[in-house]
């Protein structure tokens, strides 16, 4: 029993460094924080990781700059940062790392399957490329760090589902990690917690059926909530910051939200805005299909992997915009890339598993490098928005760690060369943001707290020529002013 024990760490050792360097050599040529990419044609990452360069230069968090983002999120980067100040290289090998841990556990959830290791890991490699699928992966976001933990909680209810007789000491360890995973997702970006959270009752649903000691579960999965969540609150409370963390991540997000839900942006309407998306339609099929495939496969609660992945797909239709949100539900192909694998007549086996896992990689590297925004983005081309970046950063260049503040804008990431910081809380336009925040934010611009003011105004934008108006009246002057992402930018410097 011990050999084999050992066998198995051996083993899954083996398989944890094979998928260590498959993450870092194919992230290389899809994830734009690579060194294979520039720094430009971004928004969300380069708001995420200016946020982590500002807590680890001693900015606090939710006082000092702001977004409605959990803290998590923001550290996982301040380590990128730490790594790799002037780049977002150090977010590559973060992010690696982190990928590496989910195709792990799908490894993991694979390996219930198949008594080979090598048919497991067979239908875990193709993961990487549909994590990366070019429809609705444009960079990375929360959604890619949150798949770690997503993985870590289907893997639990999988076999819990597929073993019936699991010790006492391992039955614990699952609910602690269950809560460490339920905090981790909430501390990075709290809707796809809403979406672990189904995970959690499943589980807690199975280790009711099987009539044993819930209590001891709970407690278990408690413990690892509050293990994970002490260190951040006691954060916190000793930067006097517990309240604003509250208010700006929780209460300020919420109104937001009822801020879009007032302008129409109703359930009904989200949907009809994906039934009218091809690709998202198409997307939920192949996942449902797979689901069913899956399902068929398990002993029993056949119909659990179903529900999931389509619980999974309605909470990431709420407030989809951008269809990114979609992102941690690629994680379902999988449920298909091991039912085509399962297939008994071994000639129709390999020719299904190869097509589907051919075109997943096919694409994903045509709709990444040839088609999509990272052909444009790469250390070998010469694209204009390249060099208007360069110049829109030049201008921070004199400047030590130079404080920027997008007006009435989204966060581009100009000046991450130079060190480039938030200039206060309120230092980019959120997405429906209250009346406070906007006021926030224009006292910020007043305040003249900001080394560098950078705002976009195209000819048809007249309300935002008024913008331009309060950057120089509150004693800006104009620097620069180039097309960026087909936006035309204008960049301020303060006056002495």
């Amino acid at each position: 029993m011990k050999s084999k024990s050992i066998s198995k760490t051996i083993r899954d050792g083996n398989v944890l460094l094979m998928l260590t360097v498959w993450s870092f050599v194919i992230l290389l040529f899809l994830s734009p924080d690579s060194p294979f990419f520039g720094l430009g044609q971004r928004i969300d990452s380069a708001w995420f990781f200016q946020g982590g360069a500002a807590w680890m230069n001693g900015m606090r968090p939710y006082v000092d700059f702001t977004d409605s983002k959990g803290p998590l999120l923001w550290l996982i980067y301040g380590i990128g940062y730490l790594i790799s100040p002037r780049n977002y290289v150090g977010v590559y090998v973060v992010s690696s790392l982190f990928y590496t841990g989910t195709l792990f556990y799908n490894y993991k959830t694979a390996s219930l399957f198949f008594k080979e290791s090598k048919t497991a890991l067979l239908a875990t490699l193709p993961m990487i490329f549909v994590y990366f699928w070019p429809w609705f992966h444009y960079e990375v976001r929360a959604e890619d760090f949150a798949l770690l933990f997503v993985s870590i909680s289907l893997y639990i209810l999988i076999k819990r589902i597929c073993k019936k007789n699991i010790g006492g000491k391992e039955t614990n360890l699952d609910y602690f990690l269950l809560g460490v995973c339920f905090v981790a997702l909430t501390l990075i970006k709290f809707n796809i917690a809403i979406m672990q959270g189904v995970i959690i009752l499943s589980v807690l649903w199975l280790q009711f059926k099987s009539k044993k000691d819930l209590g001891k579960s709970v407690t278990s999965m408690v413990i690892g909530a509050v293990t994970t969540l002490l260190p951040f609150i006691v954060y916190f409370l000793l930067t006097d910051t517990l309240g604003a963390f509250v208010q700006e991540y929780f209460i300020n997000t919420f109104k937001t939200i009822e801020d879009a839900n007032n302008n129409n942006s109703s359930y009904m309407a989200d949907i009809n805005r994906a039934l009218g998306d091809r690709r998202i339609i198409a997307f939920v099929i192949v996942i449902v299909v797979g689901s069913i495939l899956f399902g068929i496969r398990m002993p029993r609660y056949k119909a659990v992997p179903t529900i999931i992945a389509v619980a999974f797909v309605a909470l990431a239709t709420r407030h989809n915009i951008w269809n990114y949100y979609y992102d941690t539900c690629h994680i379902f192909i999988l449920f298909l890339l091991i039912s085509l694998l399962a297939i008994s007549y071994k000639k129709l086996r390999h020719t299904l598993f190869t097509m589907a896992a051919g075109l997943i990689i096919v694409y994903c590297i045509y709709g990444n490098l040839i088609m999509g925004e990272l052909r444009i983005n790469t250390i070998l081309t010469n694209h204009p928005d390249k060099v208007a970046f360069q110049k829109l950063s030049d201008v921070m260049k004199d400047t030590e760690k130079p404080k920027i503040l997008y007006y009435k804008a989204n966060v581009f990431g100009f000046g991450v060369m130079y060190k480039a910081l938030p200039a206060g809380n309120q230092w980019a336009y959120q997405t429906d943001a209250t009346p406070e925040m906007r006021k926030d934010h224009i006292d910020l611009l007043n305040s003249r707290k900001a080394d560098f003011v950078v705002t976009y105004c195209r000819e048809d934008q007249t309300e935002k020529k008024g913008d331009l108006k309060e950057i120089e009246a509150a004693g800006y002057e104009l620097k620069e002013h180039c097309v960026y992402m087909n936006l035309p930018f204008y960049m301020y410097e303060r006056k002495k």
